[in-house]
């Protein structure tokens, strides 16, 4: 409360100066032209402090808009009194206009602030306990699932839900639920997050569904904990599942571009197949994956990305981690691990 009165006097200072610079231009002749200077003076100084990065730039900045919140509000008061000599309306004399128009235009800034502020905290409060407790029902192409509200789910709609839905974001979580109860939720790709991100952020990892063991779910231990970076974990960090076209193979494109370059083939049968930039890895069962090695002591290990067929109607593709000696066991265990993630949600 001390911290508020200080502003209050701080705010005050400038607001006065200018609403005392335009409340007395009692003619239109007058006010118009006083208007228009003071406007562009307005403008020239704000844009003058906003562009300046020194200790004093917010100070400053404060009283700029304090003293043209004052200066629209002496205008105001000045045009209202300018109509009560028209009109000859006592209740619009200056004696009356000027201090309630100071009164108001001081506290609309604190007005409309305040409401700001209760709109912010209404659109950013936690969700019901419904919402974060229940599953929701959506669909992804023909396969009907359940999607809990938990960090590392991104969902994208499809046809009339067309937009998407970050669930570890309060409004989004909200969203989602609404149009899911509403059995509406149908999806285009279901994204999992899997390497940690999100569970740095204390909000998100005291929700009730980090809060007890979720066994049904082999990806929420991931989800709600980040990962040390240098493990490589036998689940997919990313995955996305998607609705593809049913005559479309979705790693077509990888595979040509793969089998363009010469093969090094190693004694366990494993296949690299090096590009530009990054490199392909394939299994003697035909299974491959693009990889990229990051050359640093905190990232051991390769990023490498697959992608398959779920179903006629869905592809799944997954960001693992690896290595080339282990990538033959790694990749088959990732693969294996993915489609269970995409299963838990299903009915």
């Amino acid at each position: 409360m001390e911290h508020f009165g200080s502003f209050v006097t701080l705010a005050a200072i400038p607001y006065f100066i200018g609403f005392l610079a335009q409340c007395f231009w009692w003619r239109w002749w007058l006010l118009v032209p006083a208007g228009l200077v003071a406007a562009v003076l307005a403008k020239v100084e704000f844009a003058s402090v906003n562009a300046s990065d020194g200790a004093g730039a917010a100070f400053g900045i404060i009283l700029v808009i304090f003293a043209m919140i004052g200066a629209a509000s002496g205008f105001v008061a000045s045009g209202v009194v300018v109509i009560g000599r028209m009109t000859r309306l006592r209740a619009l004399r200056a004696v009356y206009v000027l201090p309630v128009v100071f009164i108001l235009g001081f506290g609309s800034f604190f007005a409309v602030t305040w409401t700001q502020q209760k709109i912010r905290e209404t659109r950013y409060a936690p969700p019901s306990a419904a919402c974060l407790d229940n599953l929701h029902p959506a669909r992804i192409a023909d396969v009907a699932i359940t999607i809990p509200v938990a960090p590392g789910i991104l969902l994208y709609g499809d046809g009339t839900s067309d937009g998407h839905y970050i669930l570890w974001s309060n409004p989004h979580a909200r969203a989602f639920w609404n149009e899911a109860d509403g059995g509406s939720a149908t999806l285009k790709s279901v994204v999992f997050m899997l390497d940690g991100s999100p569970a740095r952020r204390e909000v998100e990892t005291k929700r009730p569904f980090c809060s007890r063991p979720q066994p049904e779910y082999p990806w929420a231990e991931m989800a709600c904990h980040l990962i040390p970076t240098d493990v490589i974990p036998d689940k997919p960090v990313q995955m996305t599942v998607s609705v593809k076209a049913p005559s479309f193979d979705p790693s077509v494109r990888e595979r040509e571009a793969m089998l363009k370059t010469q093969a090094i083939v190693a004694s366990d049968g494993l296949r690299t197949y090096r590009s530009q930039n990054d490199f392909y890895l394939q299994r003697p069962d035909g299974y491959f994956a693009q990889c990229h090695d990051h050359r640093s002591k905190s990232q051991p290990w390769l990023s490498c990305t697959a992608t398959e067929e779920v179903s006629d109607k869905l592809a799944i593709s997954y960001d693992f981690r690896t290595t080339a000696e282990i990538f033959i066991q790694q990749s088959a265990a990732v693969a294996t691990n993915a489609r269970a993630i995409f299963n838990s949600l299903k009915l």
